[in-house]
């Protein structure tokens, strides 16, 4: 009957929330992990199942020496899969009522100086081939628009205004937003979709995908993580990844002074909680800027 609730709950997460594969494996990975553990705690019912059990899971957890950011991850999930019971009144009481969350040290991802991404990018070099090409427009977008990875594959010609210099990008729970870019992204994706546009035509094949392989098919996530990677370790940023660049796309636009809300809806935040998380700077900075720009900070 478990089971049957868990494919009730994931297909809502599916065709109701709207959630990405990723995320829904995500949740179905944790769920599985939590109801073999009842199995073999021999509970296979939901009348049965008392707080205590779910603090029992995440002590197991805890013994198989699992970081705090996974248990947090895991009980989550499991919250979200028995607020969706209760609302469907598969349960009659809430098994979280006493439960809090485990405190998690907020660990940041080491995040690349704007001389450095400009170093990088600029390092590329006016290579005419068509991978290079690409790549640089690649890292200009990754960068330039602070998408994630998932938003970079699936991006499509139609998505993009040139006039407008602005892409519109359909993010987690397929909520659409627009993002500007600058002129250098602008440059490097025109010289590519030139490229693209002869190698299509040399393949006799046709894509509404921005980012093609040498084959004209559409680059995965997997490839465009492999790219950035690839290109960062030669340059001697071992750590780039597109979160990284997400990543300092906030960073860098939050010292230059752009306020959090905007930097929210560009990264396709729903809450500005999570913003607060990715644009954690130097704070010597902000008390600067505050000190420089606030009116009632100044001496008389």
């Amino acid at each position: 009957m478990i089971e049957k609730y868990l494919k009730e709950f994931l297909d809502y997460l599916t065709f109701e929330k709207n959630y990405s594969f990723n995320t829904i494996r995500g949740y179905k990975k944790d769920l599985e992990g939590f109801l073999g553990f009842l199995k073999n705690q021999n509970i296979n019912s939901l009348e049965s199942l008392e707080p205590f059990h779910i603090r029992l899971y995440l002590l197991f957890l805890k013994k198989e020496k699992k970081e705090a950011t996974t248990i947090a991850r895991k009980l989550s999930s499991i919250r979200s899969f028995f607020k969706y019971l209760l609302k469907q009144k598969k349960i009659k009481k809430s098994l979280f009522s006493y439960l809090s969350n485990p405190k998690v040290s907020k660990k940041l991802p080491l995040v690349p100086t704007e001389e450095e991404i400009n170093s990088f990018i600029d390092s590329l070099g006016n290579n005419e081939e068509f991978l290079d090409i690409r790549d640089r427009a690649l890292l200009e977008v990754a960068y330039g628009c602070g998408l994630r990875v998932s938003e970079i594959a699936n991006l499509t010609i139609d998505q993009i205004n040139f006039g407008l210099q602005i892409i519109r990008v359909l993010g987690k729970g397929k909520k659409e937003r627009i993002v500007p870019f600058g002129k250098k992204a602008l440059k490097a994706l025109r010289e590519y979709l030139k490229i693209r546009g002869s190698l299509l035509l040399k393949l006799k094949k046709e894509s509404p995908f921005v980012f093609l392989n040498f084959k004209g098919e559409k680059l995965t996530e997997r490839g465009i993580r492999y790219i950035i990677k690839k290109k960062g370790e030669k340059k001697g940023l071992t750590y780039l990844h597109p979160h990284i660049l997400r990543h300092a796309f906030a960073t860098h636009l939050l010292n230059a002074g752009v306020d959090l809300r905007s930097i929210q809806e560009m990264l396709g935040h729903s809450s500005l909680t999570t913003t607060e998380v990715y644009t954690k700077v130097n704070y010597e900075y902000l008390l600067k800027t505050y000190l420089q720009a606030h009116p009632r900070a100044k001496e008389d």
